[in-house]
């Protein structure tokens, strides 16, 4: 066990990036880090900690928090502690302790390493010069945090997610009708601001039964794995509060509301961003809310940032909206009646909007009304009168809703109905609703007298070779329709549900998704088959039908998704004359839910779901049901369709911008640097990699791997692929990208590590250089440490300075590009590498510390232009939010404080950026 006494300064081997670690506890078994440089604290298991104590060498410079740097000359012990004695650039002798350095001090040693000829490969040289390029082209592009999600490109998906995570602390209710990708959305905020440092701690509360749905998303798509939390994990974990033990966390609302000690413990956690899902089951009126509502508003006040997300934003009510407005700022919806009558005010606004959009001219009366909203507006073209009366729309700040009317590439769907006798055993069954699900009610060998199995059978052969996707309510349904299948037809299917671990869904999904040799058909339970694509199928069968709309409107949307590229066709078996019959006309007749999404489907359910059940049980009921459905479902519909806000669905979806991020992303994909970058570095380390099934690529350990481990690469290996149409159609395969884990925790271990700091060349190029020529590649990086939450690395991400002295100290490095120096590496001619430095020894320390002075010019250069960069972006948008609040008050004033403090902090952190030398390559030309 490690020795650990507060006041020590230790380095975290696998985090550098935090910076110089001090030990503030040690208590018991456990030590307590602070990181001050960028506000982080640690607490590590003291006998498996992964850390570096620092010891700074005699020679070497260090440097307090006050900004007085010293050369040591000598250091001793003293408690524990290392006290340091240098003298300081007067030649004054002082003394320092550990304790006192500054916590930004980086400690990277290329110099002593070339100069004792401790050199490595040029191939890790090279690797670690591409490995900053790409750290320096991806902070802060628009692209970052876009391009390693498992997701199709989809414009008003992408929108979303780069408008709302780029803001300070966004607070809104996604509201895109079903399909659309509300969790995809959600998703890659997420992904966005866990990059870009915005949110490190994360709560996601969903209903129940969609718990596994955002699991399998965030692991599939976003290579993210939150821990699922329920009163058995909860009570398993002795800390004092579990929350704290786990950065991103998922757990059930109703959970919580149920467990005092949890609900306590959650509210009592820090979190930077909360997600909850199905936000209009959270009720709410002037004078009640339901317990759900008053924990989330808890919540929401503690928590920054708040993503809301339902597909019913207004439909349930308008008390209902407001009330999830309230949510996200309390200040500014206050008053349901001042809400509803600026709701109405705004409406001209949108009237004005429509008549721009749709390219109408405005007569002066039109054109009186835009100058009073916008101001002066001679000179504007429509573009800028259209971006303008956007961010003064009522809540368009806060809401983003797209529907299925504005988004072009759904399918169309095909009902395919199939009525079957209903045997005698089923209508025997008193309960209705049993006669729904019989098989349930029946118990087994009820498939030797169900008619659907018999159907199934027949029209899977009659579909064969096109496969089928299968959904029933329960688990133990597909488990005896599977065996059902083999042993009365020989037919083998894949098999989906609730009680399956994830890598055994994944193995299912590879057998059905598989075009040779897979399953025709899939067998999925209500919850088993959420959160996955099978938008490669076309047929859906629905063994049985549910109650409510919204769940069929799920199942149905397992394939009718955007991007999917044939009909849907809806395969119905239904026994007659019976609740199953009834049920189906109400869906088919009343409400027309199988060939169309319903929107007001959910609201005409709320209404008259308990008049469904009387008529389950009394037919006679039935038709005057399914006209007063058809009839309320028309005008709710119609309601609908009247009040589209045109402003809003600009708002959630801009068609050239959103084209325009597309088509960056398509090409990052198309670029394929990647592919290059991880099978040099594979080839370096040791893993083994061979082409696999389907242009896939299969990745092992190797048995001469540099370490006993790679980042993210399994024991028994892997199946990848670096092409995006590829992991869409095989969710088993790794989808690796510059932003998927493998990749950027091997780039971290790289530039974590001295691999690659000090490299031999010799290189003959007679035709640039004509006789014996010495030159000395210097790899400087410039850094500026902050806490992640303030971005400095969309303007000053860490930068590498490269300088490339010949013999008389002239910098090269535009002439002589890094690429064309390659040669023969003499990492494993230790002999002539020390004869050929030893012999150059006084020349090198000369050029290190030119290139240092060289190389401190550049910094002044890249501090004044980051800041330049950074008062000319927040300062823009400062006075955009600041104008925009005198007349949209959905802009908040605390959102327009943060971004003031940000950029204060920034400009004092900036004019810190310290310099490390990183890395050296000396090359010889003869």
């Amino acid at each position: 066990m490690q020795d650990f006494i507060p006041g020590q300064r230790w380095l975290s081997e696998t985090q550098t990036e935090l910076g110089l670690g001090l030990v503030e506890a040690v208590e018991g078994r456990h030590v307590k880090i602070a990181y001050p440089a960028t506000g982080e604290t640690r607490l590590y298991a003291r006998d498996e900690a992964p850390l570096a104590r620092l010891v700074v060498g005699r020679g070497e410079r260090i440097r307090d928090r006050a900004g007085r740097e010293l050369r040591v000359l000598e250091a001793r012990t003293e408690q524990g502690l290392i006290i340091y004695r240098g003298e300081d650039s007067s030649g004054l002798i002082h003394e320092m302790s550990e304790a006192e350095l500054d916590d930004r001090l980086s400690f990277n040693r290329p110099g002593q390493r070339l100069l004792a000829a401790r050199l490595d490969s040029d191939h890790w040289f090279r690797l670690r010069y591409r490995t900053w390029l790409q750290g320096m082209r991806a902070s802060g592009s628009p692209t970052q945090g876009l391009v390693g999600a498992r997701v199709a490109l989809i414009p008003h998906q992408l929108h979303i997610a780069a408008e709302v995570s780029r803001r300070e602390a966004p607070r809104v209710l996604l509201a895109d009708e079903v399909g659309l990708g509300k969790t995809i959305e959600a998703g890659l905020i997420l992904h966005r601001m866990r990059l870009n440092g915005g949110a490190r701690r994360v709560l996601i509360l969903t209903p129940e039964p969609l718990l596994h749905q955002w699991l399998v998303e965030m692991r599939r798509r976003f290579n993210l794995a939150p821990a699922l939390f329920d009163q058995e994990r909860f009570e398993s974990i002795r800390d004092d509060n579990p929350f704290l033990s786990e950065q991103r966390v998922l757990c059930g609302l109703e959970w919580l509301v149920e467990s005092p000690l949890a609900e306590r413990a959650v509210l009592e956690t820090p979190w930077d961003l909360l997600i909850v899902d199905e936000a209009h089951h959270l009720t709410w009126s002037e004078t009640e809310a339901s317990p759900a509502y008053r924990l989330v508003e808890a919540l929401a006040s503690r928590i920054p940032s708040v993503l809301l997300l339902t597909a019913t934003p207004e439909q349930l009510g308008r008390a209902g909206h407001f009330g999830r407005l309230r949510l996200l700022d309390p200040a500014r919806f206050h008053d349901p009646a001042a809400f509803l009558g600026e709701e109405a005010r705004y409406a001209p606004i949108a009237a004005l909007a429509a008549r721009l959009l749709d390219a109408e001219s405005l007569d002066a009366a039109g054109r009186s009304q835009l100058a009073a909203l916008l101001g002066d507006i001679e000179g504007l073209d429509r573009e800028t009168l259209i971006e303008r009366l956007i961010d003064r729309h009522g809540t368009g700040r806060v809401l983003f809703r797209n529907t299925r009317a504005t988004i072009p590439g759904f399918p169309r769907r095909e009902l395919i109905a199939h009525p079957l006798t209903e045997p005698d055993a089923y209508r025997a069954l008193a309960d209705p609703l049993e006669r729904l699900t019989p098989e349930y009610a029946h118990g087994p060998g009820w498939e030797a007298v169900d008619p659907r199995i018999d159907w199934l059978i027949a029209t899977l052969r009659d579909l064969r070779p096109a496969k089928a996707l299968l959904i029933c309510a329960k688990a133990r349904t597909v488990l005896e329709l599977r065996e059902a299948l083999r042993r009365r037809a020989g037919l083998h299917a894949a098999v989906f549900h609730e009680g399956m671990e994830i890598v055994e869904r994944d193995r299912a999904a590879a057998y059905f998704a598989s075009v040779e040799d897979g399953a025709q058909i899939l067998l999925c339970s209500e919850i088993g088959s959420e959160g996955r694509n099978f938008q490669f199928v076309h047929h859906l069968i629905l063994f049985d039908l549910p109650l409510e709309p919204d769940l069929l409107e799920q199942r149905i949307g397992r394939l009718d998704r955007i991007g999917q590229t044939q009909t849907i066709r809806l395969h119905v078996p239904y026994l007659r004359g019976g609740p199953m019959e009834m049920l189906f006309r109400w869906y088919a007749e009343g409400l027309g839910a199988f060939e169309h999404l319903c929107p007001a489907a959910a609201v005409v359910h709320e209404r008259l779901g308990e008049r469904l059940r009387h008529a389950l049980a009394d037919p006679d009921l039935v038709e005057s049901l399914i006209a007063e459905t058809r009839t309320l479902a028309t005008q709710l519909s119609g309601e609908l369709a009247a009040g589209r806000d045109r402003l809003l669905e600009l708002h959630s979806h801009r068609l050239t911008r959103d084209a325009a991020l597309v088509e960056s992303i398509a090409a990052i994909d198309a670029e394929r640097s990647v592919v290059g970058y991880l099978t040099d570095f594979w080839d370096a380390f040791g893993v083994e990699h061979e082409p696999g099934p389907g242009g896939s690529l299969v990745v092992r350990p190797g048995p001469q791997m540099l370490h006993e481990s790679f980042p993210r690469l399994p024991e028994d290996g892997l199946t990848a692929t670096f092409d995006r149409a590829q992991a869409l159609a095989h969710e088993d395969r790794e989808f690796l990208t510059w932003e998927h884990p493998m990749t950027r925790e091997a780039m971290e271990l790289l530039t974590a590590s001295e691999l690659g700091s000090a490299a031999l060349i010799l290189i003959r190029d007679d035709a640039r250089f004509t006789r014996a020529t010495l030159l000395l590649e210097i790899l400087y990086v410039a850094e500026c440490p902050a806490p992640p939450e303030l971005q400095v690395e969309h303007f000053l991400p860490p930068t590498l300075v490269r300088l490339l002295l010949d013999a008389e100290g002239r910098d090269r490095a535009e002439e002589i590009a890094h690429e064309s120096l390659r040669g023969d590496c003499l990492g494993h001619n230790s002999k002539l590498a020390r004869a050929l430095i030893a012999s150059q020894a006084s020349r090198l320390a000369e050029l290190l510390e030119r290139g240092e002075g060289l190389a401190h010019g550049a910094l002044e250069s890249l501090e004044q232009e980051a800041r330049t960069r950074m008062h000319q972006a927040l300062g823009d948008e400062l006075e955009r939010l600041s104008a925009l609040a005198k007349v949209n008050p959905t802009v908040r004033p605390d959102e327009i404080a943060r971004l003031r403090h940000r950029r204060e902090r920034l400009d004092a952190l900036l004019s810190r950026t310290a310099l490390r030398l990183d890395a050296l390559r000396l090359v010889i030309a003869h």
